[in-house]
């Protein structure tokens, strides 16, 4: 629809002031047609205004399809645009703005999250803030922040982002479009730690090995991370009376809420293990991202890699 002459209000207000016709075309420069027009729609009409219904009616954004819209995205807001413009037989750009213009919607994709509760909440709240207080008074210098993650032989990748380029298919499928993906592949399960002296050794729990609370104890707290807090707690605080290690919550050692507290051979050097929030997450997505790009041949390999 054309927009209304921008001379139109000029050209009435100097009507209106008994300028006759020829001298309003002599000082706005526009058409005799275009005065005479608009002096004939105000002595209709009673305004300069455009009348109501001027342009083409709307034959598919109408007032009814927008209702069946709102209804059909009120009994499922899950709905995909494409596929409602489809059964309802018009475009998906005319979907688009009956869902943008008309009724105000924005699509926001779905996305996974872990949604806590309000005891859960609280919780890691608590955690959280005692964690800050040990940070104020220099205790994180002290405290190592263990996690673990289970690893398999075979390449991860992410089927939106991953792409290789190619001339043919068959070229794109020798370079490594398809990838093999087993149903039980071998997996390891790795344990490990950081700190602000360092990082420990990886422990490795082979497939099949029950991780229970007595075995991730014995086998990985006392036998590996106890030793090594040991050798750096010297180090990192100038004194032998405190390590902390803060670590996930894996099945092992969920069952108990309580603080786990360990005690050297020489029994000189308090450890003592929290329970805590996965701080683990940085350090074991980047061995993710590193190891998972390609598949290995055994477990064997897989170790190696993450060493």
């Amino acid at each position: 629809m054309a927009p209304p002459n921008p001379h139109r209000s000029y050209i009435l207000h100097l009507f209106k002031e008994e300028v006759a016709p020829v001298d309003i075309i002599k000082w706005l420069a526009v058409s005799s047609r275009t005065v005479y027009d608009s002096i004939y729609r105000f002595k209709k009409l009673g305004t300069f205004l455009d009348r109501c219904g001027r342009g083409r009616k709307a034959t598919v954004v109408t007032p009814d399809r927008i209702k069946a819209v709102k209804e059909r995205t009120r009994r499922n807001s899950l709905r995909s645009i494409r596929k409602m413009a489809k059964d309802m037989k018009i475009s998906q750009s005319l979907m688009e703005r009956i869902l943008k213009d008309k009724l105000k919607l924005t699509c926001y994709h779905v996305r996974k999250a872990a949604i806590l509760s309000v005891a859960t909440t609280k919780k890691r709240l608590e955690r959280s803030s005692e964690l800050l207080q040990r940070a104020r008074t220099g205790e994180h210098l002290v405290t190592a922040f263990s996690g673990e993650k289970l690893f398999t032989v075979q390449a991860e990748f992410n089927s939106q982002s991953h792409q290789v380029l190619a001339k043919t298919s068959d070229e794109a499928f020798g370079n490594g479009r398809t990838i093999h993906q087993a149903p039980h592949p071998a997996s390891v399960m790795v344990f490990g730690a950081v700190s602000a002296d360092g990082k420990t050794p990886l422990v490795f729990v082979d497939q099949g090995v029950k991780t229970s609370k007595k075995v991730y104890i014995s086998k990985i707290l006392e036998k590996t991370l106890l030793s090594w807090a040991q050798k750096h707690s010297m180090d990192v605080t100038g004194c032998s009376n405190k390590t902390e290690l803060q670590h996930t919550q894996p099945s092992c050692h969920n069952s108990d809420p309580r603080p786990i507290c360990l005690r050297s051979s020489r029994r000189t050097n308090g450890h003592r293990f929290h329970q805590t929030s996965n701080l683990w997450a940085t350090p074991s997505g980047v061995l993710q991202n590193k190891v998972s790009a390609k598949p290995h041949s055994s477990i064997e390999a897989l170790k190696k890699t993450l060493v």
